[in-house]
């Protein structure tokens, strides 16, 4: 689904020169083909271009993890995000994941770990977090949401139903007069909580990875969740 605003500039920086189409969520962590629902805002090209390397980071950490291994959008990226790691050009990359890697924790029956755990570079994953949500902002609202407004974001992998932040995540979401969701694929999913000047937005991919934020457009930003910014494992 396609949205434009009405002075055709970019959603993100305001620029209405040398535009091009953004997909959101980035049409990278999708397998092909792809959903028929994925979103598309209007980004000038340095944004869009600026965007690429923390998606692809973002992908590659999120699909290598085991907890994506049922899904089938997170499998089907493995084979190129592997043979992408072993070109040349992205030797330094791929030394870089090596580094951020660790034997994971969760043991076969054998008492051996299960592959290898990537140390998520938050800055990163959230900055993509953070830009998805710009982008379903202007889908659900039909405007661009102002660049000096203030997103809150955290990350929680593996985060269920009863985990004590999904409890809290919960009741604030209900506390808002508004919910939208959606699903575009099968890799990602959002439900959004809408009150005067302020959202809270979880946002599920490869049914294990969440970022919860929240947006706030006020002129006098009070405290608008109880849930902690920067959300722990």
């Amino acid at each position: 689904m396609g949205i434009t605003n009405k002075r055709r500039a970019c959603i993100y920086c305001g620029n209405q020169g040398n535009l091009t189409v953004d997909h959101v969520p980035p049409k990278l962590l999708f397998a092909p083909p792809l959903p028929r629902e994925l979103i598309t805002v209007p980004a000038c090209r340095q944004c869009n271009q600026s965007f690429q390397k923390d998606d692809e980071y973002t992908r590659t950490v999120v699909a290598i993890d085991l907890r994506a291994s049922k899904n089938r959008d997170a499998q089907c990226k493995l084979p190129a995000i592997l043979r992408s790691l072993q070109n040349p050009n992205a030797k330094a990359f791929a030394e870089y994941l090596a580094h951020q890697t660790t034997q994971t924790t969760i043991l076969a029956p054998d008492g051996a770990p299960m592959g290898q755990a990537v140390e998520v570079d938050r800055t990163r994953v959230n900055a993509t977090g953070a830009r998805i949500i710009r982008g379903l902002y202007f889908s659900e609202i039909g405007k661009p949401l102002e660049r000096d407004a203030l997103i809150k974001i955290g990350t929680k992998p593996g985060l269920s139903e009863h985990d004590p932040d999904a409890v809290q995540i919960a009741r604030c979401y209900s506390a808002f007069p508004e919910h939208r969701d959606r699903e575009i694929g099968t890799a990602f999913s959002y439900v959004a909580g809408f009150g005067p000047g302020v959202s809270v937005w979880m946002m599920l991919l490869y049914d294990y990875f969440a970022w919860v934020g929240t947006v706030d457009t006020r002129a006098s930003r009070d405290a608008i969740w109880p849930v902690p910014q920067q959300i722990g494992d």
